[in-house]
């Protein structure tokens, strides 16, 4: 892992992203600890993945910096894996050829590679689906893939983008704990992004929340004093879950009604 243990891996600092004739985010300041599991909430359209874009070096803020284990990002993030809502499936690649990509394509050592994607096969729990190819996997399969290319390069930070919001609500519960298992056992950084309040108080450490947008700000950012390991079949129905959901919901429904406001306008 880069930077020193308990040391911060992503600092937005004051950043602020402009688009032609539309500002996304304006001069936001939030981090996220190393070995963490940070969400960031907030209404439609308020710059959830453009903060998520900008700590892949996908676009670069129109004012702030993004630093990333204490260095300044100015391009792509060597450090992070991406898995983003609409999985990226070769689909003329199978299961296997789909995960061996990443390794193949940093130039890895045929053989390591190898063994390498049948254990992540293993763990994500395709054993039998190897020699598949992606139209012949349920939709919690194909995440199962995305999830394995993404962890198989072993990135210090894991950027994911509503990655569940399209599964059904058994499947998206399966791989949810599918995630929190994965990054327990590697405690990597997590900056994950959803429309789903429950969703982010049940997986995090921190939940950071927006502002409807245009030119969304930050809200706040709120801990979440869940132990771990946590059942999340049953997290909900915890009265300290539900004492953080009110906390949190009482800033994020009054950013909701403004995004209704500013779409009926």
């Amino acid at each position: 892992m880069n930077g020193s243990p308990g040391g911060t891996a992503i600092r937005f600092q004051g950043v602020t992203k402009r688009f032609p004739g539309y500002t996304a985010v304006q001069n936001i300041s939030l981090e996220a600890r190393e070995g963490s599991f940070l969400s960031v909430v907030g209404p439609s359209g308020c710059g959830k993945s453009t903060l998520l874009n900008m700590a892949a070096g996908l676009t670069q803020p129109s004012e702030g910096a993004v630093e990333i284990f204490g260095k300044p990002l100015t391009g792509i993030n060597a450090s992070a894996g991406y898995m983003f809502q609409q999985d990226a499936l070769l689909p003329w690649k199978t299961v296997r050829g789909n995960i061996l990509l990443g390794p193949e394509l940093r130039g890895a050592d045929a053989g390591q590679a190898e063994q390498s994607a049948r254990e992540w096969i293993r763990r994500t729990g395709l054993e039998g689906f190897a020699d598949r190819y992606p139209h012949q996997l349920s939709g919690g399969m194909r995440k199962r893939v995305a999830m394995a290319q993404t962890w198989i390069v072993n990135p210090d930070i894991v950027l994911m983008d509503e990655p569940f919001g399209a599964l059904d609500v058994h499947t998206r519960l399966r791989m949810e704990g599918e995630i929190l298992a994965l990054w327990a056992g590697s405690r990597k950084t997590v900056m994950f992004v959803t429309h789903d309040l429950e969703e982010a108080i049940a997986l995090s450490d921190e939940v950071a929340v927006l502002s409807a947008g245009p030119a969304s700000r930050l809200v706040g950012v709120y801990q979440v004093g869940l132990e771990r390991p946590r059942n999340l079949i049953d997290i909900k129905t915890d009265p300290r879950f539900v004492e953080i959901y009110r906390s949190i919901w009482g800033d994020l429904r009054e950013e909701v009604l403004k995004s209704y406001e500013r779409i009926q306008a």
